[in-house]
């Protein structure tokens, strides 16, 4: 028998102190011991997966990806943030030794792979076993479990595949292969049949208890939304470059918009328990004090409605003044400052910037504050995807009316003008609200995701992540790397464009 290899540390401890401890240690069990022995086995595994699947989602490995999306500029060494932000780019070190490899390159493989196979376990055990899954109280939470599992494997493997360039589907306990054999793609759309299948379950529950999160219940309409919008999210982000993207064709961006269309009509926002879900990578990127985050010269230059303001901060004495803008949704969100707090000179003045963040901030000045409010998903992201499928559908009156509907944000709360049903007014536009309006919300791949697919990251961007040296080494492959503005144009092993061409939203340094 296959021992339990699954199970998180976090788990074993919610086990023993659900169950008591008249067993053998649960880490020398077998899964078929640890099932027949500890009844909440399969509802822990899937509190487990859930959970790490939510806060992976929004860690603070996001950082480097907002660092690359010129969302966030830095020139602190913490996690090597400063590496992320120079211009020119630089090519990614997958190498443990260097500061940034847990932080950005291997927690989010770790973290996404333990929730993947957490939740393969239990669906075997529900669906190849036969087995039940049973809550701390003893209730029965079989077909709640199995919804979850999937939710998590979905969500896991989706993130796998829009994040690095390869990986392994794992849906067999049993699964020998010792390699990478499976390419981004082929991750990303396992990813959305797991949720596809965890939509479907959960459309035939009559009695879906969704409470896998700490401190938050998810009602069955919540978690259809919740479902379809991520399930909108992973499936636009698998294009490199825009001619991928383009080459997906209609059939692909009738399914993102199908996704969406199901998706949320209101923000989900999750409250901080104690304890429990914050979103660590806005929590990160909205601190203030002597570390502040300050937002990439990117934003305001898009905001400036005299089109004066630089794409790239003066090197000389020069202290930039407030834009001018007709969006009243900046004031909001951020605010000025001549105060350049910890950026470094000596590191680049080019990185500088007078913008911070204010939209999320509060009187804690920490998400992780109990009743603290927290972004998972904004409605205004699930309006962009559907306006971008339209985009790509060519139906360019109809990503129009999306975005100058009287219910969107850049209307109801930037009170802007309409945009005109054109190509390059449409896609300005996309890229505006990713930037101004989404930023940190989101998660880690957004608005990274969104420019990679429209050729607007700057010349040198690695547009994924490597598999992380460690993994490598662990089934003898050689050590491989993305990005640098040496090798603007290079393509991965599957013919995807891994390192960007010189056509972002500005040209590269």
């Amino acid at each position: 028998m296959n021992k339990n290899i699954f199970l998180l540390i976090a788990a074993f401890s919610a086990l023993i102190s659900c169950e008591g401890t008249d067993f053998d240690d649960p880490s020398t069990l077998t899964n078929e011991e640890a099932v027949s022995k500890i009844r909440s086995f399969s509802y822990s595994l899937v509190t487990s997966s859930v959970q790490t699947a939510f806060n992976t989602t929004t860690s603070t490995a996001g950082v480097h990806f907002s660092l690359l999306a010129d969302q966030t500029t830095n020139t602190n060494g913490n996690s090597n943030w400063w590496y992320y932000a120079q211009e020119p780019r630089m090519r990614i070190i997958n190498s443990s030794s260097e500061r940034s490899y847990n932080a950005s390159l291997n927690v989010l493989y770790s973290n996404f792979y333990q929730a993947n196979l957490d939740a393969t376990k239990v669906i075997d055990i529900i669906e190849n076993q036969g087995g039940k899954a049973f809550d701390d109280s003893g209730k029965d939470r079989t077909n709640d479990c199995l919804i979850g599992a999937y939710y998590a494997k979905g969500v896991s493997q989706g993130y796998l595949g829009n994040l690095y360039d390869r990986g392994i589907i794992v849906d067999d306990v049993n699964l020998s292969e010792r390699g990478y054999p499976n390419s981004y793609k082929e991750l990303t759309e396992n990813g959305v049949r797991h949720l596809e299948k965890a939509i479907a379950l959960a459309e035939s529950s009559s009695s879906l208890q969704f409470d896998f999160l700490q401190g938050v219940a998810v009602s069955k309409e919540q978690f259809l939304k919740l479902a379809n919008s991520i399930a909108a999210r992973i499936l636009s982000s698998i294009a490199r470059d825009k001619s991928e993207a383009v080459a997906l064709g209609s059939g692909h961006w009738q399914r993102v918009l199908a996704f969406a269309d199901k998706g949320f009509t209101e923000d989900f926002i999750i409250t901080t328990t104690s304890g429990g879900y914050y979103n660590a990578l806005l929590n990160n990127l909205t601190f203030k004090g002597s570390s502040n985050r300050p937002v990439d010269i990117k934003v305001p230059y898009l905001a400036d409605k005299t089109h004066n303001y630089p794409n790239f901060y003066p090197t000389d004495a020069t202290i930039l003044q407030p834009i001018e803008t007709d969006d009243d949704r900046f004031y909001e969100y951020f605010s000025y400052t001549p105060n350049f707090g910890i950026l470094m000179e000596s590191r680049g003045r080019g990185l500088f910037s007078n913008y911070i963040r204010e939209r999320w901030t509060n009187s804690h000045n920490s998400l992780a504050e109990v009743g603290s409010i927290n972004p998972y998903i904004l409605a205004e992201e699930v309006r962009l995807i559907k306006a971008e499928a339209k985009l790509f559908l060519n139906d360019f009156v109809g990503a129009a009316e999306l975005l100058n509907d009287p219910a969107s944000s850049r209307k109801s709360k930037g009170h802007l003008g309409d945009i005109p049903a054109t190509e390059n007014d449409i896609r300005a536009a996309l890229h505006y609200e990713y930037a101004i309006e989404i930023d940190g919300a989101a998660g880690v791949t957004v608005p990274f995701s969104f420019m990679r697919r429209n050729d607007l990251l700057i010349g040198g961007t690695p547009t994924e992540y490597p598999i992380p040296q460690k993994q490598l080494e662990l089934i003898g492959e050689s050590l491989y790397s993305f990005g640098g503005k040496e090798f603007i144009g290079e393509k991965g092993i599957f013919g995807e464009l891994a390192t960007s061409l010189d056509n972002g939203w500005k040209p590269s340094e």
